[in-house]
Order: C-alpha cells, then sequence, then structure tokens
C-alpha cells in the first residue's frame, strides 16, 4: 500500500507568521531611532510581534502530517511522539457524538488493546492524557447518573489486564481511560481534528475503507 498522508492545518502558514512578526518587530526597532521614549502602542506592538513569531515556531514545530496510512497502519503523528494502531487491531473509525454534537476527534473502536499498548510510548500516552482530559472527565460525567460516582470513576487502576498481557503504571491507566470511554462513546482511541465535520466524515470512510482493503489482502 502507497502510503497517504494528511496534512495537518495546524503546522500551516508557520514560516509566514514568523517572517511577518519578525519584519514588524524589525520596523518597530528602525522607528526607535526618530523617537526619545517608548510610546505605550509600540510596546504593545513589540508584544504582538513577540506573540507572532512563537505562534509561527510553534506551527513550524508541528509535524506537516498529523495521520498517515500504510502497510503499518494508521499512524498519529504529533510534536510529542506518534503512535501506531495496526489495522486488524479495529473495526472502525467514526466521529464520535455528544448529545448530538460532533466532536472534533476521529474515534477508532480498538478491538485488540495488546498490539496498541506493547509499543505505545511512555511519555507520550502521558502527553494524551493530559491532553484528552477534559474529553475523559465528561465521559465520565456521562457515566453517572448523578455527580457522585465521578470521582470513583476518575480513578485510574494500576494494573489493567488482557487476555494476553498485564499491564502497570501509566500503560494501565492509558489502557483504563480507552476502555472507559469505550463505554460511553463506542470509541477507544482518538484523535483531535481541526477539519470541518464533512471532510472529517470523509477521512474517516477512507480509513475504513483502507482497512477493509488491507485486512481482506485486496490491495494491489
Amino acid at each position: 500500500m502507497q502510503a497517504i498522508k494528511i496534512k495537518a492545518a495546524a503546522s500551516l502558514g508557520g514560516a509566514k507568521l514568523m517572517l511577518a512578526s519578525g519584519a514588524m518587530a524589525l520596523l518597530l526597532m528602525v522607528s526607535l531611532l526618530w523617537v526619545n521614549q517608548l510610546q505605550l502602542w509600540q510596546g504593545l506592538a513589540f508584544v504582538a510581534a513577540g506573540l507572532g513569531m512563537f505562534a509561527g515556531w510553534a506551527k513550524l514545530a508541528e509535524p506537516a502530517y498529523f495521520l498517515q496510512m500504510d502497510d503499518l497502519g494508521v499512524q498519529y503523528r504529533h510534536r510529542n511522539g506518534n503512535w501506531t494502531l495496526p489495522w486488524q487491531s479495529f473495526l472502525y473509525s467514526g466521529i464520535p457524538q455528544y448529545e448530538q454534537r460532533a466532536l472534533a476527534y476521529i474515534g477508532f473502536k480498538v478491538t485488540d488493546y495488546d498490539s496498541f499498548l506493547q509499543h505505545l510510548p511512555l511519555r507520550f500516552a502521558v502527553r494524551i492524557m493530559s491532553e484528552q482530559r477534559a474529553l475523559y472527565i465528561e465521559a465520565v460525567r456521562q457515566g453517572c447518573e448523578s455527580g457522585r460516582c465521578a470521582s470513583e470513576l476518575l480513578v485510574e487502576g494500576e494494573h489493567f489486564n488482557t487476555s494476553k498481557q498485564q499491564y502497570t503504571g501509566i500503560k494501565a491507566a492509558f489502557a483504563y481511560r480507552m476502555q472507559r470511554l469505550s463505554a460511553q462513546t463506542g470509541f477507544d482511541l482518538f484523535v483531535p481534528v481541526t477539519m470541518s465535520e464533512t471532510d472529517t466524515q470523509q477521512l474517516c470512510q477512507q480509513i475504513n475503507q483502507a482497512r477493509l482493503q488491507l485486512v481482506q489482502n485486496t490491495v494491489t
């Protein structure tokens, strides 16, 4: 299968933003040669230029592609790491819903935790849990008839067992989250997206079609 790469919108425009902000800062510095005292608007403009350069740098730090499909499976690429979900390890992808509203994520219905967890980088797992904490808390809240059970469900287990292996520490906590998210949303694994709902739905269909072809060995 020829690799299919999906561009990350967050990485677009980083160079232009840095150049524009840098040019703005340079012009402001030159303008100071003709004034005796820094004006308020100049100070604010310097701050804006600095923030613009930082935002541009942050964009450039993002990977050019946030999702890749190849023979190995679906690969999620992040500036802090990446994970791979083999084709045989999930049933389908889709857009999670909350109160009949589409969430800005692609969800995966994972059927084989082991093939995913065994190769999940620990630091990246911590990063994902931190970034998706709001999603997890909301899923836990949905699972409670009253708010009393939320604190119990938020406790992450120190051990997680599958039919093949026992996990401890970070991987166990990550697996518990996957399990609880699945119980409330129907999806175990989530990838944030900045695309429109229509484009996201088309991407999910593309993933599902590629999975079906590879699982059935119909790719030429």
